[in-house]
């Protein structure tokens, strides 16, 4: 039977229901045809899980090449067990796991746009989060971000794919997210906000990617990933700055070292966030003057931080 159109084409033009009537159809008098269309390249991943129950009706998995035979078991693991974000990786189904990482790209490449149902949706998320916990690579980075937007502006739960995004470990995360920031979509720009809440003073910003921009180089030494931010909670705080470390860097030239240590330890988080980020501004500009300043006694430089926060506000 000479074939002129793609099950890709069938399911994006006539509907998921048509598309499962064409292959039940074809199967009754030329399975072979219908075994070579699922395999074509071009096949994406939402075409295969809606024609999954159809594929394992006929018994035709023996005949799908490796990438959908490990697609299919990858979604059967998922949808049997629905595991908890934080259960190690289950799929011994596969000899290279490289392998298993690039069908897990496909099934979110090719799969994150379509929202089909709440059990199709759970698969995508859960191969979103075994790219970013398991194989932890770099350019996943891009492709869950795409992810958890289309879920936002679909109107769709994040929860766990941020919680996933964010779990890559890898600070370079924030920078997809404060990307968006320049978009022309105010939905993006505002939920990319909200990811990014936990950097102070954003919110005040007139451009607040250059804010984002200028946060992100200036602490970007000092970034630690947040260990007690790991609820599926929509104030998800990945990362903390390291304010002892930003104020005092490998300062060694002080005397009564531990007393000052204390005092600065005794102070509130927003004291400490606002007399770091003075530090460093200090050490940026000027080491000797900086040397100078960190041997002041600390009530001396939260009033000379006092000062510099009253110039700033009257201009």
């Amino acid at each position: 039977m000479k074939r002129s159109v793609s099950l890709e084409m069938i399911r994006k033009t006539e509907g998921v229901k048509r598309l499962e009537h064409y292959v039940r159809n074809l199967m009754d008098h030329d399975k072979k045809s219908v075994i070579s269309l699922l395999n074509e390249d071009t096949l994406s991943y939402p075409t295969l899980y809606v024609l999954s129950s159809t594929i394992r009706e006929h018994n035709l998995s023996k005949h799908l090449s490796d990438r959908n035979r490990i697609a299919l078991s990858i979604q059967k693991d998922i949808l049997a067990k629905e595991r908890a974000p934080a259960a190690p990786f289950p799929y011994s189904i596969c000899d290279l796991p490289q392998y298993i990482h690039s069908v897990l790209r496909w099934m979110v490449e090719t799969g994150s746009e379509e929202k089909l149902n709440t059990r199709y949706r759970l698969v995508i998320d859960r191969a979103a989060g075994l790219l970013t916990t398991i194989y932890q690579h770099p350019d996943d980075l891009l492709l869950v971000s795409k992810l958890l937007f289309n879920r936002k502006r679909a109107g769709l739960s994040t929860h766990y794919v941020t919680w996933a995004y964010f779990s890559s470990n890898n600070i370079a995360s924030l920078l997809p997210i404060g990307e968006k920031l320049l978009s022309a979509e105010e939905e993006e720009v505002a939920f990319a906000r909200e990811l990014l809440h936990f950097i102070t003073g954003l919110d005040e910003s007139d451009d607040p990617y250059a804010y984002f921009r200028s946060w992100y180089e200036e602490n970007l030494p000092y970034l630690l990933h947040n260990e007690n931010s790991y609820e599926l909670t929509a104030e998800l705080a990945p990362y903390v700055v390291d304010h002892d470390t930003k104020y005092w860097e490998c300062f060694s030239h002080i005397a009564s070292p531990n007393l000052r240590e204390d005092g600065f330890h005794s102070l509130s988080e927003q004291e400490k966030e606002q007399l770091a980020n003075l530090s460093y501004k200090i050490r940026m500009r000027s080491r000797s003057e900086w040397i100078e300043w960190m041997n002041r006694p600390l009530s001396a430089q939260l009033m000379f931080m006092e000062e510099v926060q009253h110039d700033h506000d009257s201009r």
